[in-house]
């Protein structure tokens, strides 16, 4: 009897054994079966967005790209290539660079594509690059300030803080050596390409070089927010010119942008960016719907995404930072004699902080 008992209870303690392990597992594939869902719905909410809603051609029409030969830049150069424009490459590997170029030819069966050789980070570089084209190109009807650096602490050639120094500072000074190009072929535009960072960006005029509050993160934000701004001030001094000016933020893409963030949070970045991040095809449809569609004039000096135009935190909106913001740029790049006089002396100063010791 009682080795009949024993028998019993060894088969009630298997069945619970089982019960528990079958519970075990719906509980852990219910886990990640949650997981994966959201997982799915974050990567479509990321990915939102659609293909650029206007056909439009601009056959023959001149654009420029930095950063044209890869991620956004490239997407960005294939589709308007598809559109009949001629393009440039504006890029600092030549032999990358022309090989895309190369490539895009192919694919859109469109031979105006090109590639010349522009270095962010080296003013005088921005200087030739602009010299060669306004004399070897009649006519630039699109510009689009499009590359970026985010990492670590470096310097530009110029002695400035690289994530300022390319991704704001050098745009500002290509712009405005380009903008006698775009005026002459009005109506133009300028597109500067910004993201959802801009909005925690923090401009010290006190310490531009960011001696004091150095993180990856926080000078991309602030170079992006410097661009936001350029982007108001260049509408509000050109709009009577027809160059109509916009920022694009394209959303969170999969490009080479972090390929410089050290670390396992580098790591983690990237691996992110892969699976949930939209593909640059996806990112460059803003940017392109920006160069190629009508009735959007009434919306320049604006800020779209996902082909729609909304308005920039209030920060950005300050007339004062803009105008040092300016005035220090002017200074930086050797413009002193644009400055009132008046306001010379602050815009020194401001310059002196971005300085690298």
């Amino acid at each position: 009897m009682s080795a009949k008992a024993g028998r019993i209870d060894a088969e009630s303690v298997d069945a619970e054994d089982i019960v528990e392990d079958f519970f075990s597992g719906v509980v852990l594939a219910g886990l990640l079966a949650t997981c994966l869902l959201f997982l799915f719905l974050l990567r479509k909410y990321i990915q939102w967005g659609g293909d650029c809603p206007t056909d439009n051609r601009i056959d023959g029409k001149t654009v420029i790209i930095t950063g044209g030969n890869s991620g956004i830049g490239r997407a960005t150069a294939t589709e308007l290539s598809k559109r009949g424009a001629r393009v440039i490459l504006a890029c600092r590997d030549m032999k990358k660079g022309d090989a895309v170029a190369r490539a895009i030819r192919k694919k859109t069966m469109n031979p105006n594509v090109f590639c010349m050789r522009l270095d962010l980070s080296s003013l005088h570089s921005v200087k030739e690059f602009a010299d060669e084209f306004c004399y070897n190109e009649p006519q630039l009807h699109v510009l689009i300030n499009n590359a970026a650096y985010m990492g670590p602490k470096l310097t530009t050639s110029d002695h400035i803080e690289k994530n300022f120094g390319v991704n704001y500072l050098g745009h500002f000074y290509l712009t405005k050596l380009l903008v006698e190009k775009l005026h002459k072929n009005a109506p133009s535009r300028i597109i500067n390409v910004i993201s959802d960072s801009y909005q925690s960006g923090k401009l010290d005029f006190n310490d531009l070089a960011m001696h004091e509050s150095y993180g990856i993160y926080r000078a991309y934000a602030r170079s992006k927010m410097a661009l936001a701004i350029l982007t108001l001030e260049l509408h509000r001094r050109y709009y009577s010119e027809v160059i109509w000016t916009f920022a694009v933020h394209p959303g969170a893409v999969n490009t080479d942008l972090l390929r410089n963030w050290p670390g396992m949070t580098g790591n983690f970045l990237r691996v992110m960016s892969r699976i949930l991040f939209k593909t640059p095809e996806q990112g460059c449809q803003t940017i392109v719907y920006c160069a190629v569609a009508d009735k959007v004039r009434d919306h320049a000096g604006k800020l779209f995404i996902n082909h729609q135009a909304v308005n920039y935190v209030k920060r950005v909106r300050d007339w004062d930072m803009a105008r040092r913001l300016w005035n220090v740029s002017l200074h930086l790049i050797g413009c002193d004699d644009e400055i009132e006089p008046e306001q010379v002396e602050e815009a020194i100063h401001g310059a002196d902080t971005a300085k690298q010791e």
